[in-house]
């Protein structure tokens, strides 16, 4: 197992949440294996899920466990080699990741195959249990792995990435992923040199905060393409002449078909001289490979797809190249040329023919790629006088050696162009050897420094966390009705402010579904109250205020169930074995409301005088029936009856006097200001008028009569102007004119202490007593104690006599 350094790179950050942080998990100052994850604001995208070519098992994956699977929002794969993807089946079927996965439709299409050859090779190298997944899981992950096409944007929880053209082989992405504002390019492997086949890398052409790049040649530079295929094609050539056997060790799909594209043309042009000399491609993927590439030739270069349509024959449908599966039809001796996977000849065809070709001077090696550092074909590279044999032992080295690049990687060159095109204030290297990233860091710091371009170069090393801090813009779209006038300077602009995933969206209230595919949510509200009494003393202090109500009787084994329902909104259920009342109601402002009161009424229920009164045990004497007194089990008169009998017991033909008006309503208005926070009073003092959520009612001054078109604002308001007719009827004795001066009523001044309650009329006093009425002559106690008992000093006279031996009713309820 490798060891693991776990310094950090940080730089200073003011709030946690504003902290971008990249962690390589793979390909940090190395070449494999490739993995790096981005974490903002609570998501997190892994980049690239590959397998090191080094090293076998589990030392050959990334550092999975310094992250955990479940928390990975996105994993975004740029290429199908086996470095940036042999990981994904492994991770989507042996962790706890639960995210989406996303490639290029290339992408897909070749990576099946590759990873199918990988098992293949793996499985036949090693031993079952080095094995990290089996054809069952590549099936099964391959499944759940979705396409997605250059230059189109996919948003996922607040993510949003785009694919653009890479260049490094058939369907290689670049990334381009925005989080909150925040721009990370992560290239991949890229070339910025178009060749027969492949388009070159594209700059996004936006500003970008983060730039993650690879470095893997660092300060070297390519030779030009066309010196590189004429040394290619005359090393090819010396070996074919001196009748040798030519070995390239290659990748099954990739840069091999450009080689094959190279070929195809040497031999065609050549004929003659090479008549006779066969080129093998040897892969157990070779005609699949090659039925991909004809396949997806449209996401191609415009070059080649200009030859397809010229000659009409695909320019994968080789002549000249004989495809095969197995090294049965190659000799032992040459001249031949042989494409053989795999490239790092760790093992498989590649590596018996090294072994059989090797002793032999008039054959040859070309190395064509990148070798990764700890593989064979690094070793042999430098002419070793021998080399390892698969099985054991050395093998003397004759055959001669040659390093010809075809890799599509960048090199110092294009990578330094490309950096300073997109112009990022933060650039991590990754993908690179330590001393070439040394290398590469020193030199872009050295070339930008005292210039306008200020930048920062990363080179972390596995799991070393880079911290980076941004503080991004909050802008909001304004969309719908709000968005029909173009705002002014200082204008203001007034709605709901809609967040989802990072973006700000202003709407009106009406277009909130619309433009946001907000849906309306009902919210069902329940509430138990601790209640004691009976459910006729709760209906009736009910009925007082909210006027008739509708009652739903419900009979089970436990007992007896009541529902009020209250202007056909709140529901109130009083359940005889229930200790306590049942409110219910659907939220919204106007229905709070209404159950708002609903809750005063039944908390002071038991606490009422009125409840006291009608509730106390008769008397030991007879009263007449004209007494008044309500027993308990009585209190059953519906609310709209005792509404009725309140306004009819004050004569409607007393009326206040035109010099009382404006005192009366100014009176009342204290009244109604208790209950309703919008009440006026009409210039001429003639009315109020109260409002209530859009519902008007007119008062009269006079009439004290009720003029609305609402039902349920009138129910309201009538249980307030009984009391207060009942509280004015002295008032209407005096409804003849009166020589003036009118000396001012003293009830005028009494209505100010008055409070709003819920309370019946007097039970001791008589519906017919005309002379009961209150001592105009007696002092009013302004400092009384007792708001309950309002005129405790008036004299209270009554035709009805009291009992002796009971105690006298000697205090008047209003």
């Amino acid at each position: 197992m490798t060891t693991k350094r776990r310094a950090e790179v940080s730089v200073p950050i003011e709030d946690e949440n504003d902290q971008l942080i990249i962690t390589p998990l793979g390909a940090g100052r190395e070449v494999g294996r490739s993995c790096i994850v981005l974490e903002y604001k609570g998501k997190k995208v892994m980049l690239d899920c590959g397998l090191h070519a080094g090293r076998s098992g589990p030392n050959s994956l990334p550092y999975f466990d310094d992250v955990g699977p479940e928390t990975i929002d996105v994993l975004l794969v740029t290429h199908f080699h086996i470095d940036h993807a042999a990981a994904v089946p492994y991770y989507l079927e042996h962790t706890s990741f639960k995210g989406r996965t996303f490639m290029t439709r290339p992408t897909k299409g070749v990576f099946r195959w590759l990873a199918t050859d990988y098992i293949r090779v793996t499985n036949t190298s090693n031993s079952d249990a080095s094995a990290l997944y089996s054809e069952a899981d590549l099936i099964n992950a391959h499944a759940k792995i979705e396409e997605i096409d250059v230059h189109q944007q996919v948003e996922v929880n607040g993510i949003k990435f785009t694919a653009y053209n890479a260049g490094h082989v058939l369907g290689a992405a670049m990334f381009l992923i925005e989080i909150a504002g925040v721009k990370v390019l992560y290239t991949g492997d890229y070339s910025r040199e178009e060749d027969r086949h492949l388009v070159q890398a594209e700059n996004p052409g936006v500003y970008i905060h983060v730039l993650i790049t690879e470095s893997t040649y660092g300060v070297q530079s390519h030779h030009p393409r066309v010196e590189r295929e004429r040394e290619f094609m005359t090393c090819v050539r010396e070996v074919v002449r001196r009748r040798g056997c030519c070995l390239m060790p290659v990748t099954a799909l990739g840069r091999t078909q450009e080689l094959l594209l190279i070929l195809e043309e040497h031999w065609s042009r050549y004929a003659q001289e090479l008549e006779g000399v066969p080129v093998f491609f040897i892969s157990a993927l070779g005609k699949t490979g090659t039925r991909l590439y004809q396949a997806y030739i449209m996401h191609m270069n415009q070059r080649i797809q200009r030859q397809f349509n010229r000659t009409g024959r695909n320019p994968f449908d080789f002549k000249y190249i004989k495809t095969r599966t197995n090294i049965s039809e190659v000799p032992d001796s040459g001249p031949c040329v042989v494409l053989a996977s795999p490239g790092m000849l760790q093992n498989g065809v590649s590596r018996q023919l090294l072994e059989r070709w090797a002793p032999r001077p008039e054959n040859g090696l070309i190395i064509t790629g990148y070798s990764v550092e700890g593989t064979l074909a690094r070793t042999i590279v430098n002419s070793p006088e021998v080399i390892p044999a698969f099985s054991g032992g050395t093998i003397p080295r004759r055959m001669t050696v040659k390093n010809i690049s075809f890799s599509a990687h960048v090199d110092y060159a294009q990578n330094s162009a490309f950096i300073d095109e997109i112009r990022a204030p933060h650039v991590i290297l990754v993908h690179g050897e330590e001393n070439a990233m040394k290398q590469l860091r020193a030199k872009i710091t050295d070339t930008y420094r005292g210039s306008d371009y200020e930048v920062t170069v990363h080179t972390p090393q596995n799991t070393q966390k880079v911290r980076l801090h941004f503080h991004g813009e909050k802008m909001a779209r304004v969309m719908g009705s709000l968005a029909s006038k173009v705002p002014r300077e200082g204008d203001y602009a007034s709605g709901i402010l809609v967040e989802r995933d990072f973006s700000y969206t202003l709407v009106d209230v009406a277009d909130l579904h619309e433009f946001t595919n907000i849906a309306p949510v009902v919210i069902e509200q329940q509430l138990c109250i601790p209640y004691a009494s009976s459910y006729t003393l709760l209906r009736y202090h009910l009925e007082q205020m909210f006027g008739e109500l509708t009652l739903t009787t419900e009979r089970s084994d436990s007992g007896l169930a009541h529902v009020l329902r209250i202007y056909d909104v709140v529901d109130v259920c009083h359940s005889s074995w229930k200790s306590y009342v049942e409110i219910e109601w659907e939220g919204n402002a106007m229905n709070d409301m209404v159950a708002d009161s609903v809750v005063a009424i039944v908390l002071n229920i038991e606490s009422s005088p009125a409840s006291v009164k009608l509730t106390q045990s008769s008397c030991s004497h007879d009263h007449s029936a004209k007494s008044g007194i309500v027993e308990a089990d009585d209190i059953s008169l519906d609310a709209s009856e005792v509404a009725s009998q309140e306004l009819n017991s004050c004569d409607d033909s007393h009326q206040i006097r035109v010099s009382d008006c404006e005192k009366v309503i100014a009176k009342l208005a204290l009244f109604m200001q208790q209950q309703f926070s919008e009440v006026a009073i009409a210039d001429d003092h003639s009315s109020l008028v109260v409002t209530l959520n859009g519902l008007v009612a007119t008062i009269d001054a006079r009439t004290l009569d009720i003029a609305t078109e609402s039902h349920m604002l009138r129910a309201r308001i009538a249980p307030i102007i009984a009391r207060v007719r009942r509280t004015m009827r002295p008032l209407g004795h005096h409804s003849l004119p009166l020589p003036e001066p009118v000396p001012a009523s003293p009830l005028l001044e009494k209505l100010e202490e008055l409070q709003l309650e819920s309370t019946p009329k007097p039970s001791n006093v008589d519906d017919d007593d005309k002379d009961m009425h209150i001592d105009v002559d007696s002092d009013v106690d302004d400092d009384d104690e007792d708001d309950d008992e309002v005129y405790e000093d008036d004299e209270v006279h009554s035709d009805t006599k009291s009992d002796p031996g009971s105690e006298p009713d000697t205090k008047a309820l209003l």
